[in-house]
């Protein structure tokens, strides 16, 4: 009756050995760049209660509030922030910025967590 048990263990164990010896996968294909306007915040840090970002900067995905952060490398990164009121075209940020970033702005329908982003100039 412990032939079955061995013999399911010994598989298992042939399995897992042959898994590795797999050859290295093909990365994925790097995705299009995709030119965006940027805001740079650059708040002293006395400043850090009064940050307000621009209404379209401040998107859902989710169901969860954040915005796109500009990274090193130029990609868009996603950062859960806490928005506070909404005044005329601003938005009142309670935390999750540190009023130091560079905000993805325009069209970010099409902006996903780790987007390649070429930076233009923004009209703010």
């Amino acid at each position: 009756m412990n032939v079955p048990r061995r013999v399911a263990v010994i598989m298992l164990v042939v399995l897992a050995l042959a898994g590795c010896n797999k050859k290295p996968d093909v990365p994925p294909p790097s995705l299009p760049r995709v030119e965006r306007p940027v805001l740079s915040l650059n708040l002293k840090p006395g400043d850090l209660l009064k940050i307000k970002i621009p209404r379209q900067a401040l998107v859902e995905r989710g169901g969860i509030p954040g915005v796109f952060v500009l990274n090193e490398a130029g990609e868009a990164r996603f950062r859960l922030v806490r928005p506070g009121r909404t005044v005329d075209t601003q938005v009142e940020i309670l935390s999750g910025l540190h009023g130091t970033e560079t905000l993805v702005l325009g069209d970010l329908s099409a902006v996903h967590d780790g987007s390649p982003i070429t930076a233009v100039s923004s009209s703010k």
